[in-house]
C-alpha cells in the first residue's frame, strides 16, 4: 500500500528515512526515484546525499544548514509531487553475457532444477528487460526486477563464499550483477559479463535504467576495453 503521507523516520541526527509504502513494486520504486530526482533538481541546501531503496529514500543532511523540521516540511511537500511521470526517460544498457560453460558455471544445474533445457533458460533470461530498483550491497551491484517467472529459483541456504567478478546471478525473483568478487546467496550464477576485466559502467539509480543481457559466445571474457551500449528506451520508462 502506498501511504497517504510519507513516514519520516529519524536515522540519528544526520539523516532521515522517507518511507513511501509498505510493499515492493515498480510504481513504489518509481516514486522513490522521483523524490530523489526532485531533491536533486531543487538543489535543497543542506542535503548532502540520498540513498534510494525499494520503498524509501534515505536523506543525509547537515543540521548546521537546514533544521530537521524545515527538512521534513520540504520532504513532505516534494513527496506529494513525486510521481513516475516527473522522471526523465529511461535509458537501456545492453551488457554482453557469456552463458554456461566455465563462466556460467551453475547454468546447467539451475536449468535442471527448473526443468528447463540450458538453451531455453538462456533464451528466457536474455530475452527479458530488467529494471534497476537501486544499487547497493557491494559497489555498483544493481538490484533488478523483470525476470521471467519461470526462472524463479530459491536463494542458496549456504551462500557461496566467492562469486567471480562480472557474474550475472539469479536469486528468487530478482537478477543482479556482481562487479566484484563477493560472498553471495543468489541461487544461480547463470553467466558472466563479457569485458569483466574493466570497471563497471555507470548505473545511476536516479535515472531508472533498464538492463538487457545480450547472449555472447561462452569463451574467455574479452579484454577489449569497450563500453556497454547505452540507448534511450523506445517506450519511455515502461
Amino acid at each position: 500500500m502506498i501511504y497517504p503521507e510519507p513516514r519520516l523516520l529519524p536515522c540519528g541526527d544526520l539523516a532521515v528515512s522517507v518511507e513511501l509504502a509498505d510493499e515492493i513494486n515498480r510504481e513504489v520504486n518509481a516514486r522513490v526515484l522521483a523524490l530523489e530526482y526532485l531533491l536533486q533538481q531543487k538543489a535543497v541546501p543542506g542535503i548532502t546525499e540520498t540513498l534510494p531503496t525499494y520503498r524509501s529514500l534515505l536523506v543525509y543532511y547537515d543540521p548546521a544548514v537546514i533544521a530537521a523540521d524545515e527538512l521534513n516540511a520540504t520532504l513532505r511537500a516534494l513527496a506529494a509531487e513525486a510521481r513516475p511521470e516527473v522522471l526523465p526517460p529511461a535509458r537501456t544498457v545492453e551488457l554482453p553475457c557469456c552463458y554456461g560453460g566455465e563462466l556460467g558455471f551453475e547454468l546447467e544445474t539451475a536449468a535442471a532444477k527448473l526443468g528447463l533445457a540450458p538453451d531455453e533458460m538462456v533464451r528466457l533470461h536474455a530475452g527479458a528487460t530488467y529494471h534497476v530498483y537501486f544499487v547497493g550491497f557491494t559497489p555498483g551491484l544493481p538490484y533488478m526486477t523483470g525476470m521471467p517467472e519461470r526462472l524463479n529459483i530459491p536463494r542458496l541456504v549456504n551462500p557461496r563464499t566467492k562469486t567471480p567478478p562480472g557474474s550475472v546471478a539469479i536469486g528468487g525473483v530478482q537478477c543482479c550483477i556482481y562487479w566484484w568478487r563477493a560472498r553471495a546467496g543468489s541461487g544461480c550464477s547463470a553467466g558472466r559479463r563479457r569485458d569483466s576485466t574493466i570497471p563497471p559502467p555507470p548505473i545511476p539509480s536516479s535515472c531508472g535504467p533498464e538492463i538487457r543481457c545480450a547472449s555472447a559466445p561462452s569463451s574467455a571474457p574479452s579484454t577489449t576495453r569497450s563500453r556497454p551500449r547505452w540507448r534511450r528506451a523506445a517506450s519511455g520508462r515502461g
